[in-house]
């Protein structure tokens, strides 16, 4: 394992248990708003808003990297089963190539939202206001990153397709 996986898998686990704090936050928050509003009729302020706005992207795109790195990602194998080794490295290879230019344009197009969120100042007014554009840079952060990863993946599916069978890309990033 190089220094660079070993970088991606530190990281994809930090991301990883970040987003399980955020889980654990929000279950906590959600479960103070039913027993504040059904306790004592005090719902706490802006609880959908910062649900909806903080946790939620929290949860779905800090682990990200992570789940790419252990290939948790939904795959389709019908084909690539059933293909011999330079198939199979044509195959990783082409995959990753788009997957890695997809997140490019993904975390191009978030991350200009996610500047122009920030130049705003970007809040939501509910029972009190919330502000929501830290929380726009959980998406290209995230696709950043995974596309690194799926970059490292097309590079060693190159490099096994052109060296021959002898290198293996199924174990590692």
């Amino acid at each position: 394992m190089t220094a660079i996986d070993r970088a991606a898998d530190r990281l994809g686990q930090y991301l990883a248990v970040l987003a399980a704090l955020c889980l654990t936050a929000m279950m906590i928050h959600i479960c103070a708003d039913v027993v504040g509003r059904f306790a004592f009729s005090r719902p706490l302020p802006s609880t959908i808003e910062i649900v909806a706005e903080w946790w939620m992207p929290a949860l779905i795109f800090l682990p990200m990297v992570s789940v790419e790195r252990m290939h948790e990602n939904i795959t389709v194998d019908l084909l690539y089963d059933r293909s011999g080794p330079r198939m199979r490295a044509f195959m990783m290879l082409a995959s990753n190539v788009c997957f890695t230019l997809f997140l490019g344009f993904v975390a191009w197009g978030a991350g200009e939202q996610a500047m122009r969120a920030y130049g705003q100042g970007e809040f939501i007014v509910g029972m009190i206001p919330v502000v929501t554009w830290p929380a726009r840079f959980f998406l290209p952060v995230a696709a950043t990153l995974t596309g690194l990863v799926t970059l490292l993946r097309a590079l060693r599916a190159a490099r096994q397709l052109i060296a021959g069978p002898r290198h293996d890309t199924d174990g590692e990033v």
